[in-house]
């Protein structure tokens, strides 16, 4: 049996038995020996023995600039030796709550029956484990920058249909009409037939590529340093749980604090850096000092606060190389200072009183999400030339969202050219519907149309209302102009404009949105000469008398010859 072989065939294995059982050892889904079973505590009694401990482990990817993963990634992710799998095989069957980036959930279904082979397994092997998943915020966004700039709200995507091909899904079916039933009894129904993997999915709505059941309340995990200001716009956003370094909050003899609210959940901050170090050890000898130093700082709390709950987080920073992560678990759980329990059980503690302070300041970056902000609203205001907006304003608002992703702290120069690179988008799609200046105009009618040329640059077709303005009393226009410009065009709109007197007018032009959103202005000067019209039609007039007048008079030339011939032949025969 091949590799990928069984490791499919582990996960189904797996599924059955995480359905029997209340819990497996740590370790036991990857195989790493552990020692006797033992049971995650389903009740912490703090003042009698070991420390109870809950792990949150985040299964994130590397920052992206689209929000959304492509087929490739995924598959190297989810390969047998992807990220996504290492993280996946490190946690799987233990008490460790899994912390998830819905964007991976998305980038999987979105793709239908089109997504990678690995992908689909991947996900489903998840779906079966029986470990706590809550879901952070879409591309593990910064929750405190977010709301320090007001912009919580744009971390939720507004859509994925600009990402789907109905082709990798079911066809959408309009529903039958029920049958009337049969008065008669029917026999039992036959069992349902078991679900053909090769039959592509339904055709998802952003709810169904974003859904994930969990027994957990909505947890928020803030990556910045929040401040007691920004609590009452989590509650406002349905959080019910903010996970807090200690660092924050103090010295607490509980692992739960009633905030404002909300409630903390307090991660030790001494005890998660000793679990990273030990996680991300590469060397056997390394990994070996690396837990000792857990082992020890775990008996120091069983010696002051037994009993009592505590919470460890791992690292979301990349690179994401936790080689020693199953070791560490399997050493948790194996403890006689510690016993794993899950993130649920924390939970279920008794919360005491908790306050926060102001946070850290983080200007900088405010003023760059603000800007992005302003960007943002300006491609709104301008997207109403579009028939569906969705086209252009979904995949911009997974961009947008991406930028706040906690992984790009790591990596601040590649962040600030993606910001750049966003913003310079921006302003290329705000300036992608413009007027084409011309020269300057003459008018030799009372009565005449303006041509006013308009060029798109965009992949849609635009409908926009051109509109002209002359800053005298010579000139008058008649009425604007809604015309369509095809994508990647230029299309000239026709004004009708009436001249009242002769002269020389600055006539302004304007291109603006359905809505009246100005895109772009623009002048030009019009030298008016309303009399040429009627010059010109008694030219027209004399010229073509002229050519009657001339016509008659050959045409009478010709007859007088013509009599005249007869008349000229007798006296040329008597000579």
């Amino acid at each position: 049996m091949n590799r990928r072989a069984l490791r499919v065939f582990t996960s189904a294995v797996l599924a059955a038995v995480l359905a029997a059982t209340a819990s497996l050892p740590a370790g036991a889904a990857s195989g790493v020996d552990v020692g006797p079973a033992r049971p995650a505590s389903t009740s912490i009694t703090p003042g009698t023995g070991p420390v109870s401990l809950a792990v949150i482990a985040p299964i994130v990817v590397p920052p992206t600039t689209t929000g959304l993963l492509t087929a490739d990634e995924l598959e190297v992710l989810t390969g047998l030796e992807g990220d996504l799998t290492q993280q996946l095989d490190a946690v799987a069957g233990t008490p460790v709550a899994i912390a998830l980036d819905p964007q991976i959930l998305a980038s999987i279904r979105v793709l239908g029956s089109a997504a990678p082979e690995s992908a689909r397994q991947w996900l489903a092997r998840l779906g079966a484990l029986s470990n706590d998943v809550f879901l952070l915020a879409y591309g593990d966004a910064d929750l405190v920058a977010a709301i320090r700039t007001g912009t919580l709200d744009a971390l939720e995507p507004t859509g994925f249909d600009f990402a789907l091909d109905p082709a990798n899904f079911a066809p959408i079916e309009s529903p039958e009409p029920t049958p009337t039933p049969s008065p008669t009894p029917t026999a039992t129904p036959p069992p349902t037939p078991p679900v053909d993997p090769d039959v592509p999915p339904p055709f998802p709505t952003t709810e169904d590529l974003l859904a994930w059941e969990s027994t957990l309340p909505r947890i928020a995990w803030p990556s910045g340093s929040l401040g007691a200001g920004e609590l009452p716009a989590l509650v406002e956003a349905g959080y019910e749980q903010v996970l807090l370094p200690s660092g924050v909050v103090g010295e607490s003899s509980s692992p739960l604090l009633n905030l404002d609210g909300l409630q903390g959940v307090v991660i030790d901050a001494g005890l998660s850096e000793s679990l990273i170090v030990a996680a991300g050890a590469a060397s056997p000898a390394a990994r070996a000092s690396a837990l000792d130093a857990l082992e020890t700082q775990l008996a120091e709390a069983t010696a002051t606060h037994p009993g009592r709950g505590v919470v460890a987080a791992l690292d979301r920073t990349w690179p994401y190389a936790q080689p020693g992560l199953r070791d560490a678990l399997a050493r948790l759980a194996s403890s006689s200072s510690a016993t794993l329990v899950t993130l649920g059980d924390i939970l279920g503690t008794t919360p005491i009183p908790g306050a926060l302070g102001d946070g850290t300041p983080t200007e900088e970056r405010d003023e760059t999400y603000t800007a992005l902000a302003e960007d943002a609203a300006a491609e709104l205001a301008f997207s109403s030339v579009l028939e569906d907006p969705a086209v252009l304003l979904e995949p911009r608002a997974l961009e947008r969202i991406a930028l706040y992703a906690s992984a790009w702290r790591a990596d601040e120069t590649g962040w600030r050219q993606a910001v750049d690179a966003f913003r310079a988008r921006s302003d290329e799609i705000v300036t992608s519907v413009k007027l084409e200046q011309g020269s300057d105009m003459a008018l030799l009618a009372a009565h005449a149309n303006v041509k006013i040329a308009v060029s798109n640059s965009l992949p849609y077709p635009v409908t926009v209302r051109v509109t002209a303005d002359p800053q005298g009393a010579i000139l008058r226009v008649l009425e604007d102009q809604l015309i369509t410009v095809e994508p990647e065009s230029t299309t000239s709109a026709q004004l009708p404009v009436e001249a009242v007197a002769n002269g020389q007018v600055t006539m302004l032009t304007s291109l603006e949105t359905p809505t009246g959103v100005v895109l772009d202005a623009g002048r030009a000067s019009v030298t008016v000469h309303a009399e040429w019209e009627g010059i010109g039609t008694l030219v027209v007039a004399l010229v073509l008398g002229f050519i009657f007048v001339a016509g008659l008079l050959r045409l009478i030339l010709i007859r007088r010859r013509a009599r005249r011939a007869p008349d000229a032949t007798p006296e040329a025969s008597d000579g």
